[in-house]
């Protein structure tokens, strides 16, 4: 018997876990696919209720994004996330272009950016991203990119991935809300 996606916000998903959740993605058909990433915009706002926004800058290392950090690398992959679709529906094939997570998050200095905005941007390009998937249907969903790193994926790849790494950043921002109760 397959396990499904979490219906509830579970920001404590083990590693393990999480390994566990992209291999299942990975089986589910399209309609499951679509439906994931569709909720994860309603997954993104029930886990961040979960955190105090005062502790939204926190962090106990340097290394370890603080929640402020991984909304806006979420929004930045949104955003790119935005182009690769559209890419990959109207000119599949041609290539699309990888970035640098942790020169974005310094050089656009995340830590000192709003939230607030970052989470409204993800909001909205995670919906704009759901309707187009919606509205091209299944066929759309074997076309290809061209990622520098990641080789030829088709949409239905690229889907599944972000729905795991949406929940990995829920994880991870569960993480370091548990790392501030203990401070």
């Amino acid at each position: 018997m397959k396990r499904s996606r979490p219906s509830s916000p579970n920001p404590t998903l083990s590693e393990k876990e999480l390994a566990i959740l992209d291999k299942e993605v990975k089986n589910w058909g399209i309609p499951q696919k679509l439906e994931a990433f569709a909720k994860g915009s309603k997954r993104l706002k029930e886990t961040l209720k979960r955190f105090p926004k005062g502790m939204w800058g926190f962090s106990t290392k340097r290394k370890n994004w603080n929640i402020t950090q991984v909304l806006w690398h979420l929004a930045d992959q949104e955003a790119n996330l935005y182009v690769r679709l559209r890419r990959g529906v109207a000119e599949p094939g041609q290539s699309v272009s990888a970035y640098d997570q942790e020169k974005w998050d310094e050089a656009l200095i995340y830590k000192k950016s709003d939230p607030i905005q970052a989470r409204d941007l993800i909001l909205l390009l995670r919906s704009a991203n759901a309707d187009l998937l919606r509205r091209v249907g299944p066929r759309a969903w074997s076309g290809v990119v061209k990622h520098q790193d990641w080789g030829t994926m088709t949409l239905e790849n690229i889907v599944g991935t972000n729905i795991w790494h949406l929940e990995h950043h829920l994880a991870q921002m569960g993480r370091r809300h548990n790392e501030w109760k203990k401070r």
